[in-house]
């Protein structure tokens, strides 16, 4: 499997700097890259740089550089392998996390079949190339890398109680910290855990034990808010030119959003504009997704004995890693959805789908023609997965198919909303 997705992606390692796209700033203009050495990388750790604070990431690049040189075959190499480690995480992770939820028994074979199933499809789907073929988006694939193993660490807490596991847990989100600032929900993630495998969280030992990841989290978001206000808008950006009522509806549209272009992606692009300016009225068509949100909800309510801990745990990590970048904080950030934010949080989302399918599929009574039928679509929808990620890999290529892009996804969508054609003009 690891082979299929390096084939997938191989267009990136051809693929050219962005220069107008970040990479001028992250890579190739970064001062912290002239050299490798001890004060070179004290001052990576002490130093923000660009409103941004990711030394572990910086320190990525700088060690790629030395390697490779400044070319961009070295860093799209580096983003590749930690994506396919990344999906090595999610295959063992998932694989270890099911025998342990209670009320829940999956034979070997159904384990393996979810575990995998959920790893290929978190590798493969479309709205993962943004954060594998744009250089500047490694920190997504560093922190997931980090997260990953730390949740693995964990599991093997739970089992064995040793005390080494939940400091390697500790460390590896602290890593996880220093890639990228998302990882600061990493203890909700870890809850979200308890909740699937113990067979009671009123315990006081289990919420002790997640105070040093909490007060980290809580320091470094402080310290993350200070930085980009020093830099630029900080809280104070983007999305506090709406008010908190259109956020909220903002939160909705992203939700569903997202979970579209995750069971059908469609129309995927680098750029996904705000529905309209700041200080404008909300478009009618978005007071649908708040109506689709309570009809959602109170049908989770109404059906909840059909519900099992391993649903639980599939929502809870889509949302737990999904919810900042929902616009309800303001956060500096020019677009209403981002494919790469989807990134850590679609294992969830593709959990309960494997989960919901395999089993069945598995244990199934019905003929063999049945099975067939369905073994034969599911490999259909793969395939065309696989065939739409190998075509974005290669919008990528440089500023040119980049901009190309974008410009054929919105003319798709300039008859809907003069806000489009308005930006499209700024931009």
């Amino acid at each position: 499997m690891s082979a299929t997705i390096a084939i997938v992606y191989s267009p990136i390692l051809y693929n050219d700097f962005l220069n107008n796209w970040d990479d001028q700033w992250m890579v190739t203009g970064n001062p912290y890259l002239n050299e490798l050495n001890w004060s070179g990388i004290y001052s990576i750790f002490v130093e923000h740089y660009q409103g941004q604070y990711s030394p572990i990431n910086t320190i990525a690049y700088l060690v790629t550089k030395e390697l490779a040189g400044m070319k961009p075959f070295g860093f799209h190499l580096l983003s590749l392998i930690i994506h396919i480690l990344n999906f090595l995480l999610v295959g063992v992770f998932i694989e270890k996390l099911l025998p342990l939820i209670k009320g829940v028994v999956l034979e070997k074979q159904a384990c393996y079949w979810v575990a995998w199933g959920t790893s290929f499809l978190f590798a493969l789907h479309p709205m993962q190339v943004e954060a594998v073929a744009w250089i500047s988006a490694s920190k997504v694939l560093l922190y997931s890398f980090f997260y990953l193993a730390g949740l693995l660490a964990y599991l093997y807490y739970l089992e064995t109680e040793k005390e080494r596991y939940y400091l390697a847990t500790l460390v590896l989100f602290l890593c996880s910290l220093l890639s990228k600032e998302q990882a600061i929900v990493f203890f909700l993630s870890l809850l979200a855990i308890d909740l699937a495998t113990r067979t009671t969280v009123k315990n006081k030992k289990l919420w002790l034990e997640k105070m040093p990841f909490v007060v980290s989290a809580i320091v470094f978001g402080c310290f993350t808010i200070w930085v980009q206000k020093i830099y630029s808008s900080g809280p104070l950006g983007m999305d506090a030119l709406y008010p908190l009522y259109q956020r909220v509806v903002f939160a909705n549209y992203s939700f569903w959003e997202y979970i579209i272009k995750l069971l059908t992606p469609h129309s995927l692009s680098h750029i996904y504009f705000f529905p309209m300016d700041g200080g404008e009225s909300l478009p009618l068509r978005l007071w649908f997704y708040p109506v689709a949100t309570a009809v959602f909800i109170w049908l989770l309510i109404e059906y909840r004995r059909y519900i099992n801990r391993v649903h639980v745990f599939g929502g809870l990590f889509f949302f737990i890693n999904i919810a900042l970048v929902l616009h309800v904080i303001p956060i500096s950030r020019r677009w209403v959805i981002a494919d790469r934010y989807i990134y850590l949080s679609s294992i969830g989302f593709f959990l309960i789908g494997t989960y919901t399918l395999i089993p069945r599929l598995l244990n199934d009574s019905r003929s063999k023609a049945k099975k067939s039928i369905i073994i034969v679509a599911v490999s259909v929808y793969l395939i065309i997965l696989c065939g739409y990620t190998h075509q974005r890999t290669k919008v990528w290529e440089n500023m040119q198919t980049l901009n190309q892009d974008v410009k054929q996804t919105l003319e798709k969508h300039l008859s809907e909303s003069s806000y489009l054609e308005n930006r499209l003009i700024k931009e």
